[in-house]
């Protein structure tokens, strides 16, 4: 059973990935959440690279998902660059076992790939034809969606959403994820 470390930005954010990781690869890894008390932009203290390197030490995972998100579109490369070397500082500390799943924009966005689900879950009639790697505040747009329904989105609903996307669809329509999912796939075989 390979072992596999999830960072994110939010306890949020990192049982997110692994309810819709587990939908795809059932209960084939034993997911732990690393860094938990760090949030946010805490990951790029300067105390983070020591804190990981014990933690990474301890659990010694065979894989080690880094979630960031980029808060900007696939155009503004400045950003994704900035999170890119901070994945890259940290990567070397985890003997270079890490993967990068840098959400372009918010996490949402990925709800947005699969917005059937979220219409279902929450009964709204939302069209989104568009591709999600260019939907500015994916979270904000979901929260103005939903905000004079009876279920209004809050972002602690994310490991409930995730959990009922369909991966396929999230796959299809997300080029990030897609991009992603290939790289895991590859270092689940290595």
């Amino acid at each position: 059973m390979k072992k596999i470390g999830i960072i994110g930005e939010d306890p949020n954010d990192t049982s997110s990935i692994q309810n819709l990781l587990v939908k795809k690869y059932p209960k084939l890894f034993n997911y732990k959440p690393m860094l938990k008390n760090k949030k946010g932009y805490q990951l790029d203290n300067e105390r983070v690279p020591k804190s990981l390197k014990v933690e990474f030490d301890d659990y010694n995972p065979d894989i080690v998902i880094f979630v960031r998100d980029v808060d900007g579109l696939a155009t503004e490369h400045a950003k994704i660059k900035k999170v890119k070397d901070w994945f890259t500082k940290l990567n070397t500390i985890v003997d270079n076992k890490g993967i990068l799943l840098h959400n372009i924009y918010e996490l949402e966005a990925m709800i947005l790939a699969d917005i059937d689900t979220f219409n279902s879950m929450y009964n709204t009639q939302i069209k989104f034809p568009g591709n999600v790697m260019y939907q500015k505040e994916p979270k904000e747009f979901l929260i103005r969606k939903t905000e004079k329904l009876r279920k209004t989105y809050a972002e602690s609903h994310c490991p409930t959403i995730f959990d009922q996307l369909n991966f396929d669809t999230v796959i299809k329509n997300c080029e990030y994820f897609r991009t992603f999912n290939e790289i895991f796939v590859e270092a689940l075989n290595d």
